[in-house]
């Protein structure tokens, strides 16, 4: 006989009781032990800030990582080195062939004895360029001018842990501004080092208390919008530090358990810790408002974002260029046509209830399954109505047209469809279903020179959602 909901969520949460502890659940007060950002952008002008902030009283080992947002392919990562109520700033900007990150903030970073590099550290494409299979515009560095990217604490560093001839303490808490060692840190990779040895020497699993923000500028365009990072609380349950230039620790890393936010407590039956991380983030559906139109000289761009999908869509084997694929997504990343798509269904509403749904081109030829109404990529703008605030140059068919009369309202999409649930035990129909996506809308009025001063404004606004456990 098929359990309720209230039994279902009764017998997860006793089951799950004794591991709430570590069970990772969307932190609401915005603190957390790791950090989901959901863009970067370099482009049409764009450039994209970001701060890390440590409010404990504790010393921090951080992962750092960008990835590109087609298919979350690294493009840069760093291990971070946090003393007591301490932040870290940075900046992407463009480059003549892509972006690189600039800061000049002092805290230590691994493989950089003087702090950050005065240039700035170039994104990478080592982990695509070899992508032969997918068209040429996929492989060149400008596909790491827009992305997401992610903070990971990988643990709580005893301060009187011995680097040589020094502790951890002295080497990062800052002392007049600058850390008071960051060649110890580097010395502990080298071989020989203490952490070379033994990564986890002195670390404790991380606390958190860490939150993000981040800010897209365009001086040219005279805006600016700015969002906080999604913080996910009790990410892991063992220390995870590991060597700079490791693409780990990851969002597989995560505790095998959630808490749902009214407190539900369950394990994905798959064990996986990427599941856990999945379910708390799934949406049925999303909804945010929206401007446009050169009567009202606005614009709107929507992220949706899935900090989980590569940890989906690119499974073996590979099959004609395809890879396999795992719930809850329902196709596999495609080498050839680099995108992995997923269907969604947009209702959008005017401000006096007046509502349509978003067609598919009624021409023919008509696009190719899968790519009417889709999401493709792990970081997708949608451009509402020929707005182009954020870039995406490289994302194909993001441009939602709106009939007449919807010049402002709100938008509803739909993600929900066969397969696309996390099973957490719960019994048919109360698992976790849609997409697991982060987002916000970005909405710029650019009014231009008013009076000799230029008038423009920008403002972003985090997705609202419907989900299956409330």
């Amino acid at each position: 006989m098929k359990k309720s909901l209230t039994q279902a969520i009764a017998l997860a949460t006793a089951i799950g009781a004794a591991a709430s502890a570590h069970a990772v659940n969307i932190d609401q007060d915005g603190h957390g032990s790791a950090l989901l950002f959901p863009v970067y952008t370099v482009e049409n002008g764009n450039s994209t800030f970001l701060s890390i902030t440590n409010t404990t009283n504790k010393y921090k080992a951080v992962k750092v990582r960008f990835v590109e947002g087609l298919n979350s392919k690294e493009v840069l990562d760093f291990n971070l080195y946090l003393s007591p109520q301490d932040v870290w700033n940075g900046g992407i900007v463009a480059t003549a062939k892509g972006a690189k990150l600039i800061s000049n903030d002092t805290s230590c970073i691994s493989a950089n004895k003087n702090g950050f590099p005065v240039a700035g550290m170039q994104f990478r494409d080592y982990q695509y360029v070899d992508d032969k299979d997918a068209p040429a515009a996929f492989s060149g560095l400008d596909r790491t001018r827009v992305g997401h990217f992610e903070v990971i604490e990988m643990g709580d560093i005893n301060p009187a842990q011995p680097l040589g001839a020094t502790t951890a303490g002295v080497a990062i808490k800052h002392v007049n501004g600058t850390p008071g060692n960051c060649a110890a840190i580097n010395a502990a990779w080298n071989g020989g080092g203490v952490w070379k040895t033994t990564p986890n020497a002195g670390l404790l699993p991380g606390t958190g208390g860490l939150y993000g923000t981040a800010a897209v500028v365009n001086v040219d365009a005279g805006w600016a919008s700015s969002y906080d990072a999604i913080a996910l609380a009790n990410f892991a349950v063992t220390s995870l530090h590991t060597e700079p230039g490791f693409v780990t620790p990851s969002l597989t890393q995560a505790a095998p358990t959630s808490t749902f936010k009214e407190g539900t407590i369950a394990a994905p039956v798959s064990g996986l810790g990427v599941d856990a991380v999945s379910a708390i983030l799934m949406k049925e559906s999303i909804q945010n408002d929206y401007i446009v139109g050169a009567g009202l000289n606005a614009q709107t761009d929507l992220v949706v974002t899935f900090p989980t999908k590569r940890h989906y869509v690119n499974l073996a084997p590979v099959v004609a260029g395809v890879h396999s694929f795992a719930a809850p997504f329902t196709a596999g990343w495609n080498t050839k046509t680099a995108e992995a798509c997923e269907p969604i269904n947009v209702t959008y509403y005017n401000t006096e209830e007046a509502s349509l749904v978003l067609q598919e081109e009624q021409i023919s030829p008509k696009p190719p399954a899968g790519k009417g109404l889709s999401l493709c990529h792990e970081a997708n703008i949608l451009h509402i109505a020929g707005s182009n605030l954020l870039g995406g140059g490289l994302y194909e068919g993001h441009n939602l047209d709106l009939a007449a009369g919807f010049e402002q309202g709100w938008m509803n999409i739909d993600m929900t469809g066969p397969g696309r649930v996390i099973d957490m035990g719960l019994g048919l129909g109360n698992n976790p279903e849609g997409l697991p996506a982060i987002g916000f809308a970005t909405i710029a009025t650019q009014n231009g020179d008013v009076g000799g001063l230029l008038s423009n404004y920008a403002q972003s606004f985090v997705h609202k959602a419907t989900t299956t456990i409330e």
